[in-house]
């Protein structure tokens, strides 16, 4: 009798004592996974914060097969000249007032560069390049109606482009071209400034109207240039 009675407060003590550890050990993997949640949503929080322009409607965008016409906007320059780079660069220019962006953003093609839009600026996209061939290509367009991208152009206001060229003398014989384009459209070169070899910096003039052109070396050469749209 006592045998068996010790036996039972034995076999009592280790279930109590088995349930106890379990009990304690799914605690504990329920706070692993709690922390570990906290945690990732700190970082993903650190990551928006740090970079603010980075806050986007992500946005992938593979090759898109849309007719090429005269009035297309051609993200990847690659085999372009000189020429056919400044004409599709004024090609963005076509903004009337009214145009919604939507139906703006039809008129790009792709052709495999991928698009991020920024979350307060609905006229406004980055592009990336599609492949690791791609040496010349569009990197921004952003359309103000006076200092905002609204999703429908008012007007008037302005165009903001960047392209990013690999190879040095093509970058400058393009930004030399897009110079020469600017002043046959009456501006005059209100400054011009080289800081160094990798770098220029030019402002113009048309009446109360300015803009500005500038290169600089960033990985590739990055060509960034304003012009004014009234719309009409």
């Amino acid at each position: 009798m006592k045998t068996k009675a010790i036996i039972r407060i034995i076999a009592t003590t280790l279930t109590v004592a088995m349930l106890i550890g379990a009990t304690t050990a799914c605690s504990k993997k329920e706070n692993q996974g709690s922390t570990k949640d906290t945690h990732t949503n700190l970082a993903e929080s650190t990551r928006r914060s740090e970079n603010p322009e980075i806050q986007i409607e992500a946005a992938t965008t593979l090759s898109e097969t849309k007719p090429v016409t005269n009035d297309s906007i051609i993200l990847r320059l690659d085999g372009m000249t000189t020429e056919e780079i400044v004409k599709d660069l004024w090609n963005t220019m076509n903004v009337k007032t009214g145009t919604k962006s939507a139906d703006y953003y039809e008129t790009i093609n792709m052709d495999g560069c991928r698009t991020f839009t920024k979350k307060d600026d609905d006229f406004s996209w980055l592009f990336y390049e599609g492949s690791s061939d791609t040496t010349c290509y569009i990197s921004r367009i952003s359309v103000f109606s006076g200092f905002k991208c609204d999703p429908i152009f008012e007007g008037p206001g302005n165009i903001t482009l960047e392209l990013h060229i690999e190879d040095k003398d093509f970058a400058f014989e393009v930004a030399q071209a897009i110079a020469d384009k600017i002043q046959s459209e009456d501006f005059a070169i209100r400054t011009d400034m080289k800081s160094s070899e990798d770098s220029w910096n030019v402002s113009f003039q048309r009446d109360r109207q300015m803009c500005m052109l500038q290169v600089h070396h960033i990985g590739d050469y990055v060509i960034s240039f304003d012009f004014p749209i009234d719309g009409n």
